[in-house]
């Protein structure tokens, strides 16, 4: 019985690093692992909102996943760091939340002007990227300055906080 309980609390143990390391190494893919097309792609689905129900389904199926946000930052990141990274235009023209958070990213991470020393950190502005990339946040101002935050964030070489 005893040996049962051990056995059961080394695995916790070994399983609790392990789910940060599946996190880092899907981060890592998309900055190192994934063609541009790829990364083209994958930002499609980004600023479309269609990357929301690809985390949810994958998650409800068991699959640690970045966040919506943490992913397509780490996107956007790896188009800037390609130099392929310009302002979308979808054929609808739409300002949607979605877009706006892309807009504010590319902005931020282009100018890479410096940031004012109050300015959050990227952990907190992640669950509002979350609402944006989902279509769920009603003020597109707000997508708008927290893409910028994050963009300049990442211009800097900041990557998202695995959590």
């Amino acid at each position: 019985m005893r040996a049962r309980m051990l056995m059961a609390v080394c695995a916790v143990a070994v399983a609790v690093p392990a789910m940060a390391d599946v996190l880092e190494m899907e981060r890592d893919n998309i900055l190192r692992g994934l063609t541009r097309q790829q990364v083209a792609g994958h930002r499609q689905l980004c600023v479309t909102g269609a990357m929301q129900p690809v985390v949810d389904r994958e998650r409800s199926a068991g699959f640690r996943r970045l966040s919506t946000g943490a992913y397509c930052v780490t996107v956007l990141t790896r188009a800037g760091r390609d130099s392929t990274l310009r302002y979308v235009t979808l054929k609808t023209r739409q300002a949607t939340p979605a877009v706006s958070f892309d807009t504010g990213f590319v902005s931020g991470y282009l100018k890479r002007e410096a940031l004012p020393s109050d300015a959050p950190p990227m952990a907190p502005l992640l669950p509002v990227a979350d609402r944006c990339l989902a279509q769920s946040e009603p003020n597109t101002r707000l997508c708008s300055s927290v893409g910028y935050v994050l963009g300049a964030r990442a211009a800097r070489g900041e990557l998202v906080p695995l959590s």
